[in-house]
């Protein structure tokens, strides 16, 4: 059992510049033409997405539906006057394995190929929050152990997802600031679909919660006006603390009733995509900012997130952080503690199977 490493892939859910042409296993990069199509692939087509895929035809459907309903979410919360004039693309493999042949990097889960311009990932063996065990009855702690620690196909790829509309968007080749390319990113990755397929957003990024609760309680975090500026190279040189950090500082500004109203992220992607310049965003976006009542107000917000149970909690230093979680909310203004109810409850719904309470108890 090795439940540490998994979560180590998502550390490389970023944006990628690879060479066009031809891969490793002969497979074309980018988009196919009909005669690009090899023997046991196929291309989806759903929406504005091609799927060039392995895997069945339900899975590579129910990806292109979901990444459909992700790209009104993406120009929804982050608006652009641009209109995609091409396909996108999306290379899924049924297997790690393909993956790894077509030349991802060792460590990556999925990445978005910037030249190339698709995205690349494999099936995890978990879509929508269901994990393809190939067993029935009840769960061995084997079975929960794998369905804890394995991405969701549908994450990865709303991840992903992200990168390639902000860099359509932006269209540049100068360095992104990662802390809003990958955090919004990992904030994307929790989304799913509700009973009415009405798509949710919100819910906590629960690979990176643990991460930055122990780091703030260290106090071994990165000073949030230092985060802001960061490029990709300061960003991997932490890459497990910035992630976490990264994500918990976005849906701090998407989720807290008073800051998600002043529509700081918003604003700072606006104004980097048109200035094409980090120090200009963060300048003009932050221009009169109280870091120290912001970093104040962070905390507070992620530390009254309870963390999700673990299979091997008896081991886990979970159980204590979720007692000091209930401490923590019981601290928050009323409408700041009802605002992270109700991204808890996005949570519950999701695992849930995207039912709400009421209808999981209808017969």
């Amino acid at each position: 059992m090795k439940p540490l490493s998994i979560p180590l892939l998502l550390l490389t859910l970023t944006v990628l510049t690879s060479a066009q042409g031809t891969a490793p296993n002969g497979l074309r990069r980018g988009k196919w033409r009909p005669q690009d199509v090899p023997d046991s692939y196929q291309v989806v087509k759903v929406g504005r997405y091609d799927i060039q895929t392995n895997c069945t035809a339900d899975v590579a459907t129910q990806v292109g539906k979901h990444m459909t309903a992700m790209f009104k979410l993406y120009k929804k919360s982050f608006p652009t006057t641009k209109t995609p004039t091409d396909r996108l693309y999306v290379k899924l493999f049924k297997s790690r394995k393909g993956f790894r042949a077509y030349g991802a990097p060792g460590g990556a889960a999925a990445y978005y190929s910037k030249r190339d311009k698709e995205m690349v990932g494999y099936f995890t063996g978990k879509l929508d929050g269901k994990l393809n065990s190939g067993t029935t009855g009840k769960e061995s702690l084997s079975s929960r152990m794998r369905s804890h620690y394995t991405m969701d196909t549908l994450g990865v790829f709303s991840h992903e997802g992200w990168h390639q509309y902000y860099h359509w968007a932006c269209g540049s080749e100068i360095p992104f600031p990662s802390w809003s390319d990958e955090g919004i990113g990992e904030y994307f990755y929790s989304c799913y679909l509700n009973e009415k397929k009405k798509l949710v957003v919100g819910a906590p990024c629960d690979t990176r919660l643990s991460t930055i609760q122990r780091a703030i309680r260290a106090k071994k975090f990165v000073p949030l006006n230092e985060l802001v500026l960061f490029d990709q190279r300061r960003y991997y040189a932490q890459a497990n603390l910035c992630y976490a950090q990264g994500w918990s500082l976005c849906h701090f500004f998407m989720e807290h009733p008073d800051y998600k109203k002043k529509r700081f992220l918003q604003r700072y992607v606006k104004i980097f995509t048109d200035q094409h310049s980090i120090k200009k965003a963060a300048q003009r976006t932050f221009k009169k900012m109280n870091w120290k009542k912001v970093e104040a107000d962070w905390k507070a917000w992620i530390l009254a997130m309870t963390p999700i149970p673990n299979p091997l909690s008896q081991f886990d230093d979970r159980l204590n952080s979720k007692k000091a979680a209930i401490e923590a909310r019981e601290a928050l203004p009323k409408k700041v503690a009802e605002a992270l109810d109700e991204c808890l409850a996005r949570r519950r719904q999701r695992d849930n199977g995207g039912k709400s309470k009421s209808s999981a108890n209808r017969p």
